[in-house]
């Protein structure tokens, strides 16, 4: 086969993945490939994160009942209880509160002292190891509940006990629980050890031969032990450049001095004479104090270099020195090296940072890579450093001035030291590299196994498969192209803020069009009339070249008078974005050709002056956009923004991009931001088959293929013609626009189109049965009169009229619901004074109310809702007539999970409308055909004769009747196709590459083992 010029584009997101396979003029083949994100479908909370908090809260249970079991064991051990078992404290029938408070003044039975010990070990306070939940920088959780706690710990002054406080204070008479984010009543542990001292001691004192110190200790060793957090150094990977270390902390001195230099090295400062680097004096004068502040501004940073108010520095404009950070977005260039020099004191702090900066990032990474108060302290132990110093870091500790370490950065803290003295020298990072014999394009080989975020680490798996089928199907490609969407690699809330960002544009939008219609007086023709308008706001309404006022009658397209300029040219920039775009007349834009602004009107210093000076007073421009219009280091353009904007250099890009090429040597492999291919899809006309007039996206995945196709073509070679253009356009003060590049051959659209007809997406088949066997909510059971009776417990604010009906025991609850009744017809009124109240005075917040749910999955007393179907067994049988009948039989998770329980599968389908009890049962006569799970591809044909085929997207448990969706959309479906009366019911299998086979028959298998 000849493989000559052959171009695989792929176009990944987090849960799909696009292809086109192209020759030099012809699509060989296309397709689009979905598949499962590792998340919930709408609170996008990664599954993993919901497995772990699980696991969390069983493991929290299980530890709190082996202690109570040992805390039993060991009051019966000291003849507290005759019993030690489960039952040993519930036999005794007292008041825990009025024993702990009474036990300070008279002699206690032995029955007495176990509740009072027994209670305290159940509910016994906080306590937090985590170095996270400390002074200003703890979360807001933990500081909400700290306040709280302190504000306990003046009550307790003047009580004795924590029991003693909570039996007698009125404060605590209504409640003594915290309930739904209110901490007022939580207590300190350590307030509670003391508890069990002065209580034991009181028991001694009044002769009680039970309360010994064996007992007391014992005691205090069982019911108070916390396990120390776990340590996060073992996930730390290894730097690229010393493979045998470790990655530094983030807030490690030499890591934070490392990106400070870097970003200095890479700093200009402008003036009328040109643009310059920093000085040797000047870097030493930026570095004198490091680590003084968290932050470190321009403003600041002015300052120590002492410039002229006529120096700039280059891309950041006078009004915006005060909030910019020099280093990092956030505004804190160095605050782990300031919270280290705060600890320390400046003269300790002074000496290590310059004779010992290895064992200043050695502390740093264990306040990182620890959150255990306690392992901290032995891990800096191990340091050998003098006591005062590991005084003063453990002062640090107990005060929170360490929460905000965290995380690891991207090399290690021994290879930050060997480039500091080079970056310190001026040298950009690529240069440094090269001086301390690193290779600063080097990446660690990584495996998928590796990459902490899930998303990620599913996208990319997926597309490493996908690309080896295709491969293995149509041979070897020349190259391979990869367009990844920005949020594979972000997290759930980064998503969310992307998302954020899309909504808030698309409503600016809508404003811009609206205004554009009344200010202009005629609607705005597309997006290049949008785009005329809001640059023309953002000016002020001013060409920025030529210092003259922009009419409003000419933002409309048609109109030639003005034009949008690359402010950076495309030829040598590559950036079509909005921040290197400005609205210009035309004839200026025809003198600038292809020069940037500053190569334009330099040698005229008045001109630039006055031109800069514009610049920088418009408000509404953002800086990087200023930092565009004010280059004058052209070499840049070429060397890095080119590159950048041609390319796509996220992590998660990279990270693919070095595996592709790892396993295929000999193909070229490359990737192509999204910007790019979204300008190439509207030059060759190709945006009507992505999105409706409107353009609103058309709900259709095969639009993945198609991208990938654009993305395919986006060869060297087309962005040399791309560049071509662009050049010749500038030469000659022409219109500069992607409408000009010729498609990849003749004919293009009209081929994809055709070729988009038969893709049929591939889905990937759910089949195995993981998440959450049962609903998380469980409710109460109790005995009716026709059986048992579910009950729920509902908000008050949420209450009607109508669930009053409903409330549990009426008769003894008359009082309450009559409260409850005059609170709802009063409108229920916010006034906490006016909130309803229990028969004895407590305000209620909930209530239990009588359901008609039936008993579902039986968990810890109670009952819950089931988990979603994990597959239907289908079975069929022949009639009278001959014809086949149709019998679906639900499972679900928690019967695949317990094979205790579920020793054989479920064997009863669905009756319409009639309860599990009167289900049919399958039988010898029943026979097995296969299983659906969700995205098994089906073909139904009713009994009229209409056919339906595509995914199976679930079953009505009441009805019986299935779902199906088309293949190029999950959002639509034909619902309600009763299965029983099928004519015909085929199952097929579908691979990735959107082929398929029918599947006669299955084997039905139960936890792994054939069952039919």
């Amino acid at each position: 086969m000849d493989v000559s010029a052959r171009q695989l584009g792929i176009d990944l997101g987090i849960g799909t993945c696009g292809w086109a396979l192209l020759a030099e003029d012809s699509l060989i083949a296309l397709g689009t490939r979905t598949f499962d994100v590792p998340e919930t479908d709408k609170e996008r909370i990664p599954t993993n994160q919901i497995r772990r908090q699980a696991r969390g809260m069983r493991r929290v249970i299980d530890r709190r009942r082996q202690r109570m079991n040992a805390v039993r064991r060991l009051l019966a051990d000291h003849g507290l209880l005759a019993d030690g078992g489960k039952l040993g404290l519930a036999t005794v029938r007292l008041d825990p509160w009025q024993a702990r408070a009474e036990g300070l003044d008279r002699l206690l039975s032995a029955g007495e002292l176990a509740v009072a010990l027994g209670h305290i070990a159940k509910h016994r306070g906080f306590r937090s190891n985590s170095k996270r939940d400390r002074g200003a920088n703890a979360p807001k959780e933990s500081s909400a509940m700290l306040g709280a706690i302190a504000q306990t710990g003046e009550r307790l002054q003047h009580w004795r006990t924590v029991g003693e406080m909570f039996w007698k204070d009125e404060f605590y008479q209504t409640r003594r629980r915290n309930r739904d984010g209110d901490y007022s009543r939580t207590v300190q542990r350590l307030d509670l050890e003391t508890e069990v001292h002065r209580l034991l001691a009181a028991q001694r004192r009044l002769g009680n031969p039970l309360a010994t110190f064996d007992l007391e200790q014992s005691f205090i060793d069982v019911a108070f032990f916390q396990r120390p957090l776990a340590d996060s150094d073992d996930k730390v990977g290894p730097c690229p450049f010393e493979p045998s270390e470790k990655r530094a902390a983030r807030h490690s001195p030499s890591f934070e001095r490392f990106r400070l230099l870097s970003r200095l090295a890479a700093l200009r400062l402008s003036s009328g004479a040109g643009e310059r680097p920093l000085s040797d004096a000047e870097f030493a004068a930026a570095c004198a104090d490091f680590g003084r502040l968290q932050g470190f501004s321009f403003k600041r940073l002015r300052q120590h270099l002492k410039l002229d108010p006529s120096i700039r520095f280059a891309g950041i404009a006078p009004d915006e020195e005060g909030k910019r950070d020099v280093v990092a977005r956030s505004g804190e260039a160095t605050p782990g090296s300031a919270a280290l020099r705060h600890c320390l004191g400046d003269t300790v702090w002074d000496n290590m940072l310059g004779t010992r900066p290895a064992l200043l990032d050695a502390i740093a990474a264990i306040l990182t890579f620890r959150d255990d108060a306690d392992r901290i302290a032995e891990g800096l132990a191990g340091l050998g450093i003098e006591e005062p110093i590991l005084d003063a870091l453990m002062d640090g500790v107990r005060n929170g001035s360490f929460g905000k370490f965290k995380g690891p950065g991207h090399i290690s803290a021994k290879a930050c030291r060997a480039l500091l003295p080079h970056l310190a020298r001026g040298r950009v990072y690529s240069d440094a590299c090269a001086d301390a014999g690193y290779d600063h394009s080097r990446q660690t080989e990584t495996n998928l196994d590796d990459i902490r975020n899930p998303v990620a680490r599913k996208a990319l798996g997926e597309a490493l498969k996908q690309i080896k089928i295709i491969i293995h199907t149509h041979g070897r490609p020349t190259a391979i192209h990869v367009e990844m969407a920005r949020d594979i690699g972000k997290s759930a809330d980064e998503r969310d803020e992307i998302k954020k960002g899309i909504d808030k544009r698309n409503s600016e939008k809508d404003r811009a069009r609206q205004q554009f219609h009344e200010m202009v007086g005629t609607p705005a023709a597309g997006a290049e009339d949008l785009l005329r308008f809001e640059l023309w706001k953002e000016q002020n309404g001013w060409c920025l070249y030529t210092g003259r006022e922009i009419p409003i009658d000419a933002l409309v397209s048609s109109d030639n008078r003005i034009q949008v300029d690359h402010i950076l040219p495309w030829s040598r920039s590559g950036d079509d974005s909005y921040i290197n775009k400005t609205l210009c007349f035309t004839e200026a834009n025809q003198h600038k050709k292809g020069m940037t602004p500053w190569e334009w009107l330099h040698d005229d210093p008045e001109r630039w002056e006055k031109f800069a000076r514009t610049v920088e007073g418009c408000k509404t421009m953002k800086g990087r956009k200023k930092r565009n219009l004010l280059l004058r280091d052209s070499s840049r353009l070429e060397k890095e923004f080119r590159s950048r904007n041609l390319n796509d250099t996220r992590y998660a890009c990279r990270l693919l991009l070095g595996i592709l090429k790892h396993t295929y040597p000999d193909i070229v492999v490359a990737a192509r931001p999204g910007p790019l291919t979204d300008r190439l899809r509207r030059a060759w006309g190709l945006q009507s088959l992505k999105k409706h007039e409107d353009g609103t996206r058309k709900d259709d995945d095969r639009h993945h293929a198609l991208d990938a196709a654009v993305v395919a073509a986006t060869s060297q070679s087309m962005l040399q013609r791309l560049t071509t253009l662009f050049q010749k356009a500038e030469r000659e003060g022409g219109r500069r626009d992607f409408v000009g590049l010729e498609p990849p051959w003749p004919g293009f659209r009209a081929d994809l189109e055709a070729k988009l007809e038969g893709v049929v997406v591939s889905r990937a088949e759910r089949r195995r049965a993981r998440g959450a066997g049962h609903k998380d909510t469980i409710r109460a059971i109790g005995e009716g009169d026709a059986g048992p009776v579910v009950y729920e417990r509902k908000p008050v604010a949420a209450l009607t009229e109508k669930d009053l009906d409903r409330v549990k025991d009426p008769e003894r609850n008359k009082v309450l619901i009559e409260n409850l009744r005059q609170w709802i017809a009063a409108g229920k009124p916010k006034d906490p004074d006016k909130a309803p109240r229990s028969p004895k005075g407590d305000p209620m917040t909930k209530v239990k109310l009588v359901t008609t749910d039936d008993v579902r999955i039986l968990v810890r007393g109670g009952t819950a809702d089931r988990g979603d179907m994990a597959r239907v067994d289908v079975f069929r049988q022949a009639d009278p007539k001959g014809r086949w009948r149709f019998f679906l039989v639900p499972v679900y998770p928690h019967q695949v999970f317990d094979p205790t329980d579920w020793p054989q599968p479920p064997n009863r389908a669905v009756v319409a409308y009639k309860p599990e009890k009167e289900w049919t049962v399958m039988g010898p006569d029943h026979e097995f055909l296969w299983s659906l799970y969700p995205f098994s591809w089906i073909a139904v044909e009713k009994a009229d004769g209409t056919r339906i085929e595509g995914y199976f997207r679930g079953m009505h448990r009441s009805t019986g009747a299935i779902s199906i969706s088309p293949h190029h959309s999950k959002s639509l479906a034909s619902t309600g196709i009763g299965a029983k009366t099928l004519a015909s019911f085929r199952k097929f299998a579908m691979d990735r590459m959107g082929n398929l086979s029918e599947i006669e028959r299955e084997v039905r298998t139960w936890h792994g083992v054939a069952c039919t």
